[in-house]
């Protein structure tokens, strides 16, 4: 198995079958990727009508996992325990990809490197937004592989890219964080990436532009503040304890980036 695609979900609503219809129109063939679906939380009635949207689909590999303890960390935990597939693709579950993604992403895939792909961002309507990694992606050309540090936006999410399981390594989500989780994440393995691909422009990694998406304006200035400077502490301790193999450039932008989103109603 050449991709595992981990989807977490909870309480799931009708974004999740754009979510999979979107996976299942890849034209990748079906027998080189796998659909791991960790349903986090409540059991039914969503395990049911999950189940039943993977019978409407046997040419496809589907995994599906339940849990009843909550969190996205701990739910992409399970999934990368549960995958099988050389590379990992993190795909939220009111995300979508473009038709070709998973096809464009593979060809240039390499064992110590990370694919990524355009990002945009969409609502209820099908309107086209910007996204900021659709933006850094952009300033950046198909020839050029940008560093760590340059490339930081990038590291800022788990999703948009294709990860090398040799990158994983026996890495795990710090299930203790609810926000900042992605970036703490993204720098933990980076000690791991050699370089950053960009994907050709028909991969595109479609972001769903929702109300009621996590925000840090939903969280006190205190809260913000006491998860800033554990986000931090936790930084430095990976940091130090190998020091030779991380990036300080990108060790030093992720601290500022960290405190600077203190002030920042939206955190990513």
């Amino acid at each position: 198995m050449k991709i595992s695609v981990i989807v977490p979900t909870y309480c799931p609503q009708d974004y999740l079958w754009e979510c999979l219809d979107s996976l299942c129109a890849q034209t990748l063939a079906p027998e080189i990727f796998e659909i791991v679906i960790v349903l986090n939380g409540c059991d039914q009635p969503y395990r049911g009508r999950i189940v039943e949207y993977i019978s409407r689909h046997p040419e496809h590999e589907f995994r599906l996992v339940h849990t009843i303890q909550g969190g996205v960390c701990h739910a992409r935990n399970l999934g990368i325990d549960t995958a099988v597939g050389e590379q990992i693709c993190f795909v939220d579950d009111d995300d979508c990809l473009s038709k070709e993604y998973l096809e464009r992403m593979l060809a240039l895939a390499a064992p110590d490197s990370i694919v990524v792909s355009d990002v945009v961002m969409f609502d209820e309507k099908g309107n086209i937004f910007s996204h900021f990694l659709g933006e850094a992606f952009r300033r950046c050309t198909s020839s050029y592989s940008p560093s760590l540090f340059h490339g930081r936006s990038f590291l800022s999410s788990v999703c948009c890219k294709l990860i090398p399981r040799q990158v994983l390594a026996q890495d795990k989500f710090d299930e203790r964080y609810i926000l900042g989780e992605d970036a703490l994440y993204m720098f933990l393995i980076s000690k791991r990436i050699r370089s950053i691909v960009l994907a050709s422009s028909d991969a595109v990694y479609k972001v769903r532009q929702r109300a009621q998406s996590a925000s840090r304006s939903h969280y006190s200035y205190f809260y913000r503040f006491r998860l800033a400077m554990s986000l931090i502490g936790t930084y430095i301790g990976i940091y130090k304890k190998d020091i030779r193999h991380y990036d300080f450039l990108l060790f030093l932008s992720r601290l500022y980036a960290t405190f600077r989103k203190i002030f920042y109603s939206n955190y990513r």
